[in-house]
């Protein structure tokens, strides 16, 4: 016996309005300061990761 398709029941909203988002403590600015130089020392890092591999890829490829 083959059963006829379930229809699927519609979405309830909630009632009433959405609560407010929990607000983030603001970090002091020597935190910010430090993270920021986390940041750029790790994006300086990458940096010369890359240049090294342009280099080696140079060696390896010769110019046209």
């Amino acid at each position: 016996m083959a059963y006829p398709p379930r229809v699927p029941t519609p979405l309830r909203r909630p009632e009433g309005p959405w609560p407010a988002p929990t607000p983030v403590p603001a970090a002091p600015e020597e935190d910010l300061g430090k993270m920021l130089k986390q940041v750029l020392d790790r994006l300086d890092t990458i940096e010369k990761r890359l240049d090294n591999i342009e280099k080696l890829l140079a060696q390896t490829r010769p110019t046209p």
